[in-house]
């Protein structure tokens, strides 16, 4: 039989293991580099912005569309809207909408809490520049736990909640404590104790993973809005997505957790290559459809 869309994939991430010894000048370059490799949608825009001062990409689909704060992945330490930029490309253009994706402060030269710092910013901004729009707060990987802790401090900050969460593969915990690990370290392409031990230590500086606007999974999640959380059932993050979804339920909050077979650590960036990263991309557009309000103004006030 020949391999499958899936089996290539596979293949090809456990033939080129990140190297942790290796200069985070290199870790950054390497990753960067799938903005040169992936595809951007025909017809989707790209412009370099700022949100309160934090550099950004607005990315257009359809101006007046929904309205996406993306927070990229990469741990805290590596990662870019240049290393994202497909997948955010196809996401907007998936939701026939837009998304501004954030240049967040990176670890170890700006630990935590100052990505949690540059998101809440960012989010501040764009309910100026967009008001009366509902904004949906999106990430992956670190990203994804980024996402909930932001939409947490807006709220610490008496901002109006986001229209909704969306999580892929998010981080909501960064320690290792979760029996995920010893299960699917075997099987996961990607993740390890290891590399998360390395990215975490970076990013705490010292402080303590159970801090809950680092680790989200320990926060009081209490009004938050409607989310959707997006989890491989080969990767290490499974068991705390699991928890997440269940403490999200147990605080009121409408969660819906998406479970989704054979898949490893955010396989949407493979969307060019793998189905179910086109079919998970358009579940995240679908959620959106469903829990974001229509813009009256349709149109973009782009920054």
């Amino acid at each position: 039989m020949p391999p499958t869309e899936l089996d290539n994939v596979l293949a090809m991430l456990r033939a080129s293991p990140i190297d942790l010894k290796a200069p985070q000048a290199d870790l950054r370059a390497a990753i960067d580099r799938m903005g040169e490799v992936f595809p951007v949608p025909e017809g989707v825009t790209v412009a370099p912005v700022t949100l309160a001062g934090i550099a950004a990409e607005h990315i257009v689909a359809k101006a007046g569309g929904p309205l996406v704060l993306y927070l990229h992945g990469g741990g805290y330490v590596i990662g870019s809207p240049k290393s994202h930029r497909h997948l955010v490309c196809q996401l907007a253009h998936s939701m026939a909408g837009e998304a501004y994706s954030l240049d967040y402060r990176m670890a170890p030269e700006a630990p935590f809490p100052a990505a949690v710092d540059d998101a809440v910013d960012a989010y501040q901004a764009l309910i100026a520049a967009h008001p009366g729009r509902g904004i949906v707060i999106a990430g992956d990987s670190a990203g994804g736990g980024l996402a909930f802790a932001a939409a947490l401090g807006a709220a610490a900050r008496g901002l109006p909640r986001p229209a909704a969460v969306v999580g892929l593969s998010p981080w909501v915990n960064l320690g290792t404590d979760n029996e995920s690990y010893d299960a699917l370290e075997r099987v996961d392409p990607m993740l390890s104790r290891a590399a998360i031990d390395y990215f975490s230590s970076h990013y705490l500086a010292g402080n303590p993973a159970s801090d809950p606007a680092a680790s989200p999974l320990f926060a009081d999640l209490k009004g938050l809005p409607p989310v959707l959380i997006q989890i491989g059932d080969s990767e290490c993050f499974l068991g705390d997505a699991v928890k997440m979804h269940h403490a999200l339920v147990t605080a009121g909050v409408h969660s819906e957790l998406s479970v989704w077979k054979q898949m490893f650590h955010v396989w949407h960036a493979y969307w060019p290559m793998l189905r179910q990263g086109r079919e998970a991309i358009d579940e995240i557009a679908d959620f959106v459809a469903r829990h974001v309000p229509a813009n009256p103004h349709n149109k973009s006030n782009a920054l």
